[in-house]
């Protein structure tokens, strides 16, 4: 059975947001290049990339991934003012504080949409030993 240890190498980070709703090209587009900003003020780097607009059989939304040299930041969101839902992760293995990367991210959407609400915040230590 696993013991939980202390010690650690990363970390997995994860932010919940509401009322966060528009267009769906619009919005992906934006958080897409708000994650890659977000890596890019890191020592991460940036290893794939790819933004998956989601209107044709689910409800309007996107789906974009990071996947960087040192795990991977993602986003996934409902973008209808009625379901309004969008979820973030970032898992590091290494110093960078991920939870750091959502923020940014998300203080960054707040500048622009004042109504979105951050409903859950999250940081786990992973990869322990």
């Amino acid at each position: 059975m696993a013991q939980n240890s202390e010690n650690h190498r990363g970390s997995h980070a994860m932010i919940d947001i509401c009322n966060f709703y528009g267009d769906e090209n619009r919005l992906g587009n934006l958080v897409f290049d708000l994650m890659i900003e977000a890596i890019e003020r890191t020592t991460m780097k940036i290893v794939h990339k790819h933004l998956e607009i989601l209107n044709k059989d689910t409800p309007p939304g996107f789906s974009a991934i990071l996947s960087l040299d040192s795990s991977h930041i993602s986003a996934h969101a409902y973008t209808s003012k009625d379901i309004a839902l969008t979820a973030f992760d970032c898992f590091t293995c290494g110093k960078t504080n991920p939870l750091e990367v959502l923020q940014y991210i998300y203080n960054e959407l707040n500048k622009q949409f004042p109504d979105i609400k951050c409903t859950y915040e999250f940081n786990h230590k992973r990869f322990r030993y």
